[in-house]
């Protein structure tokens, strides 16, 4: 109101309240130097996707022209999205060792803690309400990107080809995103402590979205995605991760492997009538 209709406020104002997600980048810095086998140069370059998605849902909010509220939320989505995905690739070394049911699960924890990391950070900027959408994608949007990325690799695991993963891993992110937004919305409903019809009228509005909201996210998961896999397709250190923590074998080396089997056939063949003869 001015100074001669009101007295002087002083409101305090530290540097890291302009960097809601400086929690976020101390999770990947700490992965990167506590965990022994991030300790490279290479390892460092799981942050390149993350800054990607950034920059590119920037342009994206701001070619779709949207409200500042909107772009600043959409942003903090993909933020925390993909810095939870790269802490998976992250302790991939970790996830390949334990079996695929308990590697998965193990994912999901990592992704949703260091989404909480990130969505608890920014809750003294914005009440809760504001930030239930967010959650409910981010809580959607984790286990459909594992789930995807899980089933694509099931489907190429006799032979893997980038193209065939590419085209799976597209038509089963749609999917599981659709299935992923009305079990995402029962579950924050819980966590807000909403009553029975207000969970209900949630999940009928959820079910109904879900195709089309379902299939918008799936084109977000999937483009989010891309970066990383290019990161896999280029470099060997990031390759062999994704290769070994979804059980991957290459399409080259499969056929490799049978034809040398198919020509040492005459020889075994040749070993063994001679041990007949002997007999």
């Amino acid at each position: 109101m001015g100074p001669r209709n009101s007295s002087p406020t002083a409101v305090e104002w530290r540097w890291y309240y302009h960097v809601p997600s400086l929690g976020l980048w101390g999770v990947l810095v700490a992965l990167l130097v506590l965990v022994k086998p991030n300790r490279r140069a290479q390892a460092w370059l799981i942050l390149l996707p993350v800054i990607a998605v950034v920059l590119g849902g920037s342009m994206l909010a701001r070619l779709l022209s949207m409200p500042s509220s909107a772009a600043e939320g959409f942003a903090g989505f993909l933020v925390a999205l993909s810095a939870s995905w790269a802490a998976v690739w992250l302790l991939a070394p970790w996830l390949a060792r334990r079996r695929v049911a308990a590697a998965i699960s193990l994912a999901l924890v990592v992704m949703l803690a260091v989404g909480a990391v990130f969505f608890l950070s920014v809750c003294d900027f914005g009440a809760f309400d504001e930030l239930t959408f967010w959650i409910v994608l981010h809580m959607a949007g984790a286990p459909a990107l594992l789930a995807a990325t899980a089933l694509s690799a099931h489907r190429c695991r006799a032979g893997y080809r980038p193209r065939r993963f590419m085209l799976w891993l597209l038509l089963w992110t749609l999917l599981a995103s659709m299935l992923s937004i009305p079990v995402a919305t029962i579950v924050t409903g819980l966590f807000a402590g909403g009553g029975v019809f207000e969970i209900l009228a949630m999940l009928v509005m959820a079910v109904f979205s879900s195709i089309i909201g379902g299939a918008m996210l799936g084109v977000v998961l999937y483009l989010l995605n891309l970066p990383f896999l290019f990161l896999a397709l280029r470099n060997p250190f990031y390759g062999e991760r994704f290769l070994n923590v979804l059980r991957l074998s290459p399409a080259a080396v499969a056929e490799v492997v049978t034809a040398e089997t198919v020509r040492d056939v005459p020889a075994l063949d040749a070993v063994l009538g001679t041990v007949t003869k002997g007999q």
